[in-house]
């Protein structure tokens, strides 16, 4: 007797593993029945001597109900590794989701929390800032200070305050907008 390759994923393959799925949202998850990762390779996100490392994976994925992944889901591996979905297609003969999946890993890891804001704008000739709506909340972040600007020649009675630059490495991927603003826990806002 042939096995239904459908209901009898969790059977045929080895490899599964446990895995969780989070809605992109951060508050849900989603029960999967049954994950396979099928291919995974890593290079450095960007040269930084090993500190930012990009890690792309495929994953299978059964869940449970008429549930399906959506984009910005994230697959948290019981090694914690945390595999944001950038592509989710259905197989619908296999009975399961092929996900394409990236990991960006911090040597120093992300140590602080931050908010993403995005601003809410007025209807007009001339639109202005009225509020702002948060993107995503406790995103985890690396801040690192690039550098300090001084500002051109001033007169004694000016103030003499310099522009920081800060360079932000978000743990997830996350699509950023012209003039949204990450704000720290402390208060302190990063354009």
């Amino acid at each position: 007797m042939q096995p239904e390759i459908a209901g009898d994923f969790a059977e045929i393959v080895d490899g599964l593993e446990e895995v969780t799925l989070r809605r992109r949202d951060g508050l849900t998850t989603v029960t999967v029945v049954a994950a396979w990762r099928q291919s995974t390779n890593q290079r450095e996100a960007e040269p930084s001597a090993g500190t930012v490392v990009e890690a792309n994976a495929e994953w299978h994925l059964v869940l449970a109900g008429n549930v399906a992944p959506r984009v910005g889901d994230v697959v948290l591996d019981a090694h914690g590794g945390q595999w944001t979905i950038l592509v989710a297609e259905e197989l619908p003969p296999l009975g399961r989701w092929k996900c394409a999946t990236r990991e960006l890993r911090i040597a120093y890891g992300c140590g602080e929390r931050m908010d993403i804001e995005r601003p809410i704008w007025s209807a007009g000739e001339t639109p202005e800032i009225v509020g702002w709506t948060y993107v995503v909340t406790a995103l985890p972040v690396r801040i690192q200070p690039s550098k300090i600007s001084q500002p051109a020649e001033t007169s004694a009675d000016e103030d003499q305050v310099g522009q920081a630059t800060f360079r932000i490495i978000l743990g997830e991927s996350i699509a950023i907008e012209p003039h949204d603003r990450f704000v720290a826990g402390d208060g302190a806002v990063y354009r």
